[in-house]
């Protein structure tokens, strides 16, 4: 065991659930017992390893050190050693090799590789739970005539009737201001949360600290449809209250809408609710990175054809995992910005930015689940954490064709609910299938145990996905569309399908899996190629 081994203990010690080494396989050979491999001197190499060090000592291979459960099982009769990496605890990153140092040594797990972190990456997890000072910080150049009076004015109202002890013992506008945060106390020069809140421009300091918008006709940057890269852009600036005003209405303005009667009367719903945009617009801003390092980086919001992303800098904060932020619990990564914004209006109404409660998240959830479609998904990365808004409902026209096209006895609903998200989200817990659903966590895992009784679904590790399913001999008209557009001939990829049929390369790929494994199809390369098309079968 050589000193290749230490980037990936680095990256599982880094990476959410940790991960499992096993040693003593040859990979080259198919994963193949190695020969002449001495398992007990590799339990005892990882144990000298990982052991505490006293402070005289000199530093292990890895900074801090990992925590490891370590044994030694057989595999065709040989032995190897299976070392379960336990990730640390968020106070406790990074771990890092300690001959490279913690800025060119740090890892995390990404796909099935070991991914160096860059330098912001790692400052980024080494403050995971330490809160932020940047929106304390006075602007230096700005002025308190870079602050908006009329907002002011609006604000120390709220103030007035909201918190009136916020506001005790003050004489002017300008202590009001100092103490809660809009200014700084020592240079009386604005703070960057002030100025974000109640600025006139923010951007005149802070160029990137802006909202940009771009609607993708594809379903990822890459794909062009025509001459067509973008169908929509904007660069929305202004004091938060605007910006977040502003991007819920460049994503509304490119969403569709369906009309529903309503009493005497009708309105128009669009695809995404416009409480769970507006949320998580809202977080965005809130709960991003505003230390220097990110200061050149803007959330990022982008349309495509089956959902929205909204891209915000800096890590999911707080030292907490993606399934803990649906709990309602509130922490804050720039406190005294969240604050202040419970108490600054949008400019046309007295409704106020945020609440600064937890309640973010739950609402949009509700707001997702209530329309009937999927709940919202995170996910943290090294830089960045990401939010996305679903377009459709799980039950589309196109899904309903393919869970006819799948035959099998009848099932429930509550199972045709599950192979839906299955469809449309590759993979599903039981407790993500029990907040999509809003389900209890018995008729979850119930219907997730009968979809894997009847061959619907595999299970590995807690983690369902679809599997190789055969169709039935009768076409759903989803299949039956794909075949037509073969027949003459033509060998196409899913994305030329997509554009062809109009359908999304998501609800795609199970049709094709299906006509493939019943031969009413032949792909032309396999699964993880990125040239397979699939063809009609020569005779």
């Amino acid at each position: 065991m050589g000193k290749a081994l230490w980037p990936t203990l680095s990256a599982f010690s880094n990476t959410a659930r940790g991960g499992v080494v096993i040693i003593g396989l040859d990979e080259k050979e198919g994963f193949v017992p190695a020969r002449n491999f001495d398992a007990q001197a590799c339990v005892d190499q990882l144990v000298e390893m990982a052991r505490p060090r006293h402070p005289d000592e000199k530093p292990g291979p890895l900074t801090p050190r990992p925590t490891m459960l370590i044994e030694q099982m057989e595999v065709d009769g040989a032995p190897v050693v299976v070392a379960e990496v336990i990730e640390l605890p968020a106070a406790e990153k990074p771990c890092f090799v300690t001959s490279q140092g913690k800025e060119r040594g740090t890892y995390v797990r990404i796909g099935e590789g070991d991914h160096r972190l860059d330098t912001y990456a790692v400052f980024q997890l080494s403050t995971l739970t330490t809160p932020s000072t940047a929106d304390r910080e006075p602007v230096t150049g700005s002025t308190p005539h870079d602050l908006d009076p009329a907002l002011i004015e609006r604000t120390i109202v709220r103030l007035r009737r909201s918190r009136p002890r916020a506001l005790a013992g003050t004489t002017s506008d300008l202590e009001v201001l100092a103490r809660i945060g809009v200014v700084d106390r020592d240079s009386g020069l604005p703070t960057l949360g002030g100025l974000l809140a109640l600025g006139r421009y923010p951007q005149q300091f802070f160029p990137q600290l802006m909202i940009s918008f771009a609607v993708y006709p594809g379903e990822d940057k890459s794909a062009v449809v025509g001459d067509e890269r973008m169908a929509d852009r904007a660069v929305l600036d202004g004091a938060i209250p605007d910006m977040i005003d502003d991007a819920v209405a460049a994503v509304l303005r490119n969403l569709r809408v369906r009309r529903v009667v309503v009493g005497t009367g009708a309105r128009d719903i669009p695809e995404i609710p416009v409480g769970a945009i507006r949320e998580a617009m809202t977080n965005a801003v809130t709960h991003r990175d505003y230390s220097a390092l990110a200061r050149g980086e803007q959330v990022r919001v982008e349309l495509f054809p089956d959902r929205l992303e909204v891209h915000s800098p800096g890590v999911l904060w707080g030292g907490r995992g993606i399934d803990q932020i649906f709990d309602g619990g509130s922490r804050s990564r720039n406190e005294s910005l969240a604050r202040l914004l419970t108490e600054v209006p949008f400019a046309d109404r007295d409704e106020t930015v945020g609440e600064n409660a937890g309640s973010g998240i739950p609402r949009m959830l509700g707001e997702m689940t209530g329309n009937g479609l999927p709940a919202p998904r995170f996910a943290s990365r090294p830089s960045s954490f990401v939010t996305v808004l679903d377009r459709f409902g799980l039950m589309n026209p196109e899904t309903r064709d393919w869970l006819e096209g799948l035959g099998g006895s009848p099932r429930s609903d509550t199972e045709d609910m599950a192979l839906a998200l299955l469809h449309h989200l590759d993979s599903l817990t039981v407790d993500e299938l029990r907040r999509h659903l809003a389900v209890d966590t018995t008729i979850a895992q119930r219907a997730l145990d009968n979809l894997v009784a009847s061959g619907f679904i595999e299970s590995v590790g807690g983690v369902y996905r679809l599997a190789d399913i055969e169709s039935t001999p009768a076409l759903s008209p989803a299949q039956a569309s794909i075949v037509e557009a073969l027949d003459s001939g033509d060998v196409l990829t899913v994305r030329e399908l997509s554009e062809r049929l109009g359908a999304t390369v998501n609800a795609l790929r199970p049709l094709l899996r299906a006509l493939v494994a019943s031969g009413t199809i032949q792909a032309t390369a396999p699964p993880s190629s990125r040239n397979r098309a699939y063809r009609i079968p020569r005779t």
